[in-house]
């Protein structure tokens, strides 16, 4: 049951002196589902290791190519409005997920027998840090569809690598992405329409595409380093 843990985490929070939590949106969850006063709750942001997560020189571009990373049978992190977000776009349109999870999952997979994109997406399955690098050079746009994020490491990791996001509103995610056009745009939650949209526009601006991944690597750097 899951009701266990969260009630024991309910007993815990509120006997500790200090609780440290990776974002204002988390230490907001705290304070209201365990009740802890928000003096007792700092924040102190996860930090990005930029020369690992960097853009890679001389990275070619592949036209028209979308990343996502997570968890596909986490049904919180939105893999489904991504899928039906594809649906609605053109074919030339392409999207690599990556999920480093257990090897055998269906849920993925199989909206994609259902929505008919067998040519259009690929699964990496597990691959090392490098190769994840190296996808982050080689798309255009990461994508992160995601209901609720305490944090977002898949944006800000695709941002230190100069990388545009379409994330959603939820959670901690503004937080990371930042205001609009920052580093990325934020679009309602379960919205396939919304995230079509977005992927198309960007899409068909160049400069502004090249220009938002700058901004993102810049937002990272400043705000999410180990040092800061």
């Amino acid at each position: 049951s899951l009701y266990y843990p969260l009630l024991m985490q309910r007993i815990v929070a509120r006997r500790l002196d200090k609780i440290v939590t990776v974002s204002n949106k988390s230490a907001e969850d705290i304070e209201r589902y365990f009740k802890v006063p928000g003096e007792k709750i700092r924040v102190v942001y996860n930090g990005i290791d930029l020369e690992t997560f960097r853009p890679l020189k001389n990275a070619k571009k592949i036209p028209n190519t979308l990343i996502f990373v997570g968890n596909t049978d986490d049904r919180k992190k939105g893999i489904l409005y991504l899928l039906q977000a594809m649906q609605l776009l053109e074919d030339h349109i392409k999207l690599i997920v990556v999920d480093g999870g257990a090897a055998r999952k269906e849920y993925a997979s199989s909206l994609v027998r259902e929505y008919g994109l067998e040519d259009r997406v690929v699964f990496t399955g597990n691959i090392t840090q490098d190769k994840l690098i190296g996808l982050y050079g080689a798309a255009q746009i990461a994508v992160v569809p995601s209901l609720y994020e305490g944090f977002g490491f898949p944006a800000g990791e695709a941002m230190a690598c100069g990388l545009p996001v379409i994330a959603t509103w939820a959670g901690a995610l503004p937080e990371v992405v930042g205001e609009e056009g920052e580093g990325g745009i934020l679009v309602p939650p379960r919205d396939p329409k919304a995230l079509a949209f977005h992927i198309k526009s960007l899409l068909q601006d160049g400069k502004n595409l090249e220009k938002m991944g700058e901004l993102a690597r810049k937002r990272i750097a400043e705000n999410f380093t180990w040092e800061k």
